[in-house]
């Protein structure tokens, strides 16, 4: 058999459940020589001294620590396990997650080279329906979890069958990976994923899940913390208000890069636009705010204006840091390790004198109960791809193209910011 690094994230008040993965991984897999790889970003519990304890329970077991405080980030982590795990073959899990039987065999059986296997969850009813995954509860806690009931089930409902869809937890050969350049660190607390997927459209990388290899996920404990879909918690409720407001900071730097979003549905295109603003644009901040992301740069008639809505961007990882306990001096000490968003190259004074396609945007002609341009902004991208080089009135909009010039990403390898690895500890 081949061997595999199994490969978690630990964050923090998990042991519990990572107790649960563990019990997990050391029963259910057939192979005797896989390697154990723990990334130890936040021990709240005492994790650590128990991930020491289990050494001798394993052929192989690797602690990665690290000297960044307060953590390094899950993107950054996947990204480092993968060049520290001692297979050329990856198997990322949550620490939420339960590994049913054979579950080494049967990723084996359906990784393919140049590919990423996900594998299917089962998971309790927390969530709407869908055919990606299996809603079927055996605990919404460790301590609930129905241990015997779910090996039995999950062994019956595997079926020999495979989709195109991409999420955790998710098999990998280190090559592909490596192609990829790992998960774009722009994405702190989501939408790293659906780049991801992008990317593997990109680079003819095959995105595969399996029905023959399942897990049970608690679902939501690593992003959201344990507890979170009680509405009655109020730190659980609170810390969700705060995984919301991420969300869309997060879906605005992937707008801003492809140019609208979808999971792999289709290779996303985002040309090259300026945005103009002309007439009165007074108290429209929170508008111009929500249509930046679309446009390659945003134009405005002095400097006033333009810092006016480039400040409200200045807190956008506020909502990442808080999740992540991060105080403003270790922001300050961290970010070189992420790559970042750079306004001014966004928010500009004046009209260009070179553009591909310039949108010139009169706000005195809006028409706020139904105008067409700012109905279909979202779709701008596959509208403009319908139409020939010329001068066009669009709804308050009128749009000018010279050139279709494609600026999403044309490969699928994201450069990331060096990360110092003397600041980890590998044991």
């Amino acid at each position: 058999m081949k061997k595999i690094t199994f490969a978690t994230n630990i964050g923090p008040d998990t042991l519990e459940y990572t107790k649960l993965l563990v019990k997990s991984l050391k029963e259910n897999l057939d192979g005797t020589e896989h390697e154990l790889l723990f990334f130890v970003d936040k021990d709240t519990d005492n994790t650590l001294d128990y991930l020491k304890s289990i050494k001798k329970d394993f052929y192989k077991v690797t602690i990665i620590r690290h000297r960044l405080n307060p953590i390094v980030g899950p993107e950054r982590n996947i990204n480092l396990i993968a060049d520290f795990s001692s297979n050329d073959i990856v198997s990322y899990l949550q620490t939420d997650m339960v590994i049913s039987k054979h579950y080494d065999t049967n990723i084996l059986n359906d990784l393919e080279e140049n590919c990423i296997l996900s594998s299917t969850r089962i998971e309790p009813p927390l969530h709407g329906l869908s055919d990606k995954t299996i809603t079927k509860n055996f605990g919404l806690t460790p301590h609930e979890f129905d241990w015997d009931t779910f090996l039995n089930f999950s062994e019956e409902i595997k079926e020999n069958k495979s989709i195109e869809y991409f999420f955790a937890p998710f098999t990998f050969y280190k090559d592909s990976w490596k192609k990829l350049g790992g998960f774009d660190t722009i994405f702190r607390r989501s939408r790293c994923d659906s780049d991801l997927v992008q990317r593997c459209l990109l680079g003819g990388i095959k995105l595969k899940q399996t029905f023959s290899a399942n897990v049970y996920h608690f679902t939501c404990v690593s992003s959201r913390g344990k507890n979170w879909y009680n509405l009655n918690d109020d730190l659980a409720r609170k810390r969700v208000e705060l995984q919301n407001n991420a969300d869309f900071i997060e879906l605005r730097k992937f707008i801003r890069k492809w140019g609208s979003f979808n999971h792999g549905d289709c290779k996303l295109v985002k040309f090259d636009i300026d945005l103009v603003l002309m007439g009165d644009i007074t108290n429209k901040d929170k508008l111009i705010y929500d249509l930046e992301p679309f446009f390659s740069r945003v134009w405005f008639e002095n400097l006033i204006d333009k810092n006016n809505i480039k400040n409200l961007n200045l807190n956008e990882h506020q909502y990442a840091n808080d999740l992540y306990n991060f105080k403003n001096d270790d922001w300050d000490k961290s970010k070189m390790f992420y790559n970042q968003t750079d306004y001014d190259s966004i928010y500009k004074v004046g009209i260009p004198d070179k553009f591909n396609v310039k949108i010139e945007l009169n706000f005195n002609k809006i028409n706020y109960m139904g105008d067409e341009f700012l109905q279909n902004v979202q779709n701008i991208h596959l509208i403009l791809n319908e139409y020939d080089m010329g001068i066009y009135e669009f709804g308050c909009a009128k749009i000018e193209i010279l050139n279709l010039t494609v600026i999403s990403p044309n490969n699928s390898l994201i450069d990331n910011p060096p990360f110092d690895n003397s600041l980890l500890i590998v044991e």
